[in-house]
């Protein structure tokens, strides 16, 4: 084996132990200390995707893994959220591997050697659970450690997880075009860019996949699975709270006694100001979470899933949104024209809406006087707008969507 190889190995070795012990801060360090080049012991950013991705590809097909995998995004850091869902789909088809040069292309080095590992450790959680052997058992069993020339440098201890601080993996460079290129070499196979513009379906799905949103959607039916139970009233239990509102990013807990009403964040009073971390919302149902309830009847509305007396499950519509289906692009610009009119309309006064909606489509000439502020924040979080200069701005290639469902607010 070589000493590359045997390097990334024992580098995903490290990140899973990590992970697994609850120790999110330190695997985000040892991400932050793999760079471009292979150094201080540690491999490149390529030589830990390579590894992990074709490590995906092996288990997926070896052990049967398509649907047991689940990555809990409210556990990933926000640079590489929205890659994990993708990496996943690939690798239930055996396309990890193959796809690393476009992956390197649309996404930074170090977020995709990043979500690679998040994906590895939560297949090897699922391999443990279907084998009913321990995670460390399993561990030593796919990526044994491996003996390497110069070990790695040691990893400060983790300073504590903080609202304010900033993961390792938002600071890294990214990854120069050389080492792309490098692994391209390696793995045989190219991949062109996909210029993101609305006259471009391919562009406008790859876009859509790529978003916060979508990655939500993926974990949703993850959570989902074949089904789930929900409350009589045919909503998320209490205790489910927590995880469904994560799928949108929303930090929220379910609790018995109704809370007092929080104050709102700067940014959600003032556009011109940057998103702020939004507090945990304490919720006695998920009714008081409208966002949260604007996904969830979304997924109704377009048949992703469906309610019945006992428990939320796949409808009959329900799509995978694999990372290179770019057949379903008319479904996936429904879901997203729903989502848009289902969150600027929920539980909230008509004229607002309407006023929202057409701020969203012509900033210029719109009153911003009344404005819904904070589902525009959610419609920035979830990647379906931009934010700039106190004025949203709808990127090029989800236009179409977007656009669709603002104007049926209108309409």
């Amino acid at each position: 084996m070589s000493e590359e190889r045997a390097r990334a190995i024992n580098t995903l070795r490290e990140i899973a132990q990590a992970l697994e012990s609850d120790q999110s801060a330190q695997a985000v360090e040892i991400l932050g200390a793999v760079g471009p080049e292979a150094e201080n012991g540690r491999p490149s950013v390529s030589q830990l995707s390579y590894v992990a991705l074709q490590s995906l590809d092996d288990w997926y097909a070896k052990h049967g893994l398509n649907g047991r995998v689940r990555v809990a995004q409210r556990d990933v850091p926000r640079t590489i959220r929205n890659i994990t869902p993708a990496i996943e789909a690939l690798a239930a088809k055996g396309r990890a591997l193959r796809s690393t040069p476009s992956l390197l292309q649309r996404n930074p080095g170090q977020a995709v050697a990043g979500a690679s590992a998040f994906v590895v450790t939560a297949a090897l959680r699922a391999l443990s659970e279907q084998q009913d052997t321990d995670f460390e058992a399993q561990l030593n069993q796919l990526l044994p450690e491996q003996e390497v020339s110069e070990p790695p440098a040691p990893i400060a201890p983790a300073a504590p997880e903080t609202e304010e601080a900033v993961p390792a993996a938002e600071i890294v460079e990214e990854v120069p075009a050389a080492v792309v290129d490098d692994v391209v070499d390696v793995i045989d196979e190219t991949a062109e860019p996909v210029q993101a513009n609305a006259d471009d379906p391919e562009a406008r799905y790859t876009a859509i996949v790529e978003t916060r949103f979508m990655a939500g959607v993926k974990e949703f039916a993850q959570w989902m699975g074949d089904g789930h139970a929900v409350t009589g009233t045919g909503l998320p239990k209490r205790a489910d709270i927590k995880d469904v509102a994560a799928t949108i990013g929303i930090d929220a807990e379910g609790v018995a006694k109704k809370p007092e009403e929080a104050q709102p964040v700067a940014s959600d009073l003032d556009l011109t100001i940057a998103a702020e971390v939004q507090p945990t919302r304490y919720a006695t149902s998920a009714q008081a979470i409208p966002e949260l309830m604007a996904f969830w009847t979304t997924l109704q509305e377009t048949g992703q899933a469906q309610v019945n007396s006992t428990k939320i499950q796949p409808g009959d519509k329900a799509a995978a949104f694999a990372f290179e289906d770019a057949e379903q692009l008319d479904a996936a610009e429904e879901l997203i024209a729903t989502y848009v009119a289902q969150t600027l309309t929920y539980d909230t006064d008509e004229a607002a809406a309407k006023q929202t909606a057409q701020f969203i489509l012509d900033a210029e000439a719109a009153d911003t006087e009344g404005v819904l502020i904070p589902r525009l924040r959610q419609l920035e979080a979830m990647d379906l707008l931009e934010i700039t200069d106190g004025q949203p701005v709808i990127p090029a290639a989800l236009q179409p969507a977007v656009t669709k469902g603002a104007t049926q607010i209108l309409n």
